[in-house]
C-alpha cells in the first residue's frame, strides 16, 4: 500500500541453463518475455570450472547459489521496469582466478496494473509520515539483506490465508486524494483473528508491532527470499523460530497503517519486491 514506494518488489519465469564443459555454453530461455513484478531463474549447469556465479540485471548483483552440479539464482523484476530489451551479464570466477562474462538480453513484458482510491481515518492517517515509515522499513530491511545459503522452501508456496483479493500485487494507489506509489504486495480481506499459516518452510527472523506496519512478521527461505506479513493483530510464532509449510504463525488483525482488517503478504527477492502470487503458481 502507502509504504511500496520506499520499498521494491516479482515472477513468471525465465529460465536459462548454461551446460558447461570448461564453460563452453548452450542456453534455453523459456518463456522469452519476463513480466513486469515477476521473477525468472538463472541456472550455470556442470560449470566445473567455475568457483561462484553472480547476475548482473537491472543494477541488481544476485549471487548464484551452489547446489549438487550447477550455480543458480532467482532474479526479480521491479513492477514499475520500462518494458524491452535488458541486458543480463553473468560473472563467472574460474578456479584459478579468471573471469569470464557471458552477456544475454532478456525482454521485459508490460503489464497493465490497476488504480485505487481510498480514504484513511485521521487515527490511521497521523501515522502517515515519511519519516516513520522509513525508519520502520530500515528496521525490517536488516533482515532482507541476509541471505543464508541453504535452501528451505520446497515446490509451491500455498496462500498464507484464504480469502477474497482486495488489491493486486503493484496497484497504483492514492491516498486521502493524493498519490502513493504502488502496491508491493497480495492484500486478503480477511477478518480479525484470521489464522495465519506459512506458505512453505522457513525460518520466522522478525516479528515485533509496529506503528506504521503494524504487527509484523518476516520469514526467511533461503537464499535472499523471504515473505512478509504486516497488520497482525497477534503472533504465534517468535524471532529465531523454524517454521514449516501450514505452520500458523500469526493472526490476522487492522494495526498500523490500514483501511480495515486485512492482511499485507509481500515476497522479496533479493531486497526486491516481487508478486507472491506467482510463487503460488510456480515452482521455483
Amino acid at each position: 500500500m502507502w509504504y511500496d514506494k520506499f520499498m521494491r518488489r516479482g515472477i513468471l519465469s525465465i529460465i536459462i541453463v548454461f551446460i558447461s564443459v570448461g564453460i563452453s555454453l548452450a542456453e534455453v530461455i523459456n518463456p522469452r518475455v519476463v513480466q513486469q513484478g515477476k521473477c525468472f531463474s538463472v541456472s550455470l549447469t556442470s560449470p566445473e570450472a567455475a568457483t561462484s556465479v553472480t547476475v548482473s540485471f537491472l543494477g541488481q548483483r544476485v549471487n548464484c547459489y551452489q547446489g549438487d552440479d550447477s550455480f543458480s539464482a532467482i532474479v526479480g523484476v521491479a513492477p514499475e521496469q520500462r518494458p524491452g530489451d535488458h541486458p543480463l551479464i553473468l560473472i563467472v570466477t574460474k578456479g584459478d582466478g579468471s573471469r569470464e562474462e557471458i552477456k544475454r538480453t532478456i525482454k521485459v513484458g508490460k503489464i497493465r496494473f490497476p488504480f485505487v482510491s481510498f480514504w484513511l481515518k485521521p487515527s490511521k492517517k497521523k501515522l502517515f509520515t515519511k519519516d516513520l515509515i522509513a525508519e520502520e522499513w530500515a528496521r525490517i530491511e536488516k533482515v532482507l539483506v541476509v541471505e543464508p545459503a541453504q535452501k528451505a522452501w520446497s515446490g509451491r508456496f500455498n496462500l498464507p490465508a484464504k480469502g477474497p483479493v482486495s488489491m493486486v500485487f503493484g496497484t497504483v494507489e492514492r491516498v486521502n486524494g493524493k498519490p502513493s506509489g504502488r502496491h508491493r504486495g497480495l492484500d486478503l480481506a480477511v477478518p480479525m483473528g484470521t489464522r495465519i499459516k506459512a506458505p512453505n518452510h522457513g525460518r520466522v527472523v522478525f516479528a515485533e508491532h509496529l506503528k506504521a506496519f503494524g504487527g509484523t512478521i518476516v520469514l526467511d527461505h533461503g537464499q535472499g527470499i523471504h515473505t512478509l506479513y504486516f497488520h497482525l493483530s497477534k503472533f504465534l510464532a517468535k524471532a529465531g523460530q523454524d517454521v514449516s509449510k501450514g505452520d500458523i504463525i500469526a493472526l490476522s488483525g487492522n494495526s498500523g497503517i490500514s483501511s480495515g482488517p486485512h492482511l499485507h503478504w509481500g515476497m522479496s527477492a533479493h531486497n526486491l519486491r516481487v508478486d507472491p502470487v506467482q510463487w503460488t503458481k510456480y515452482a521455483f
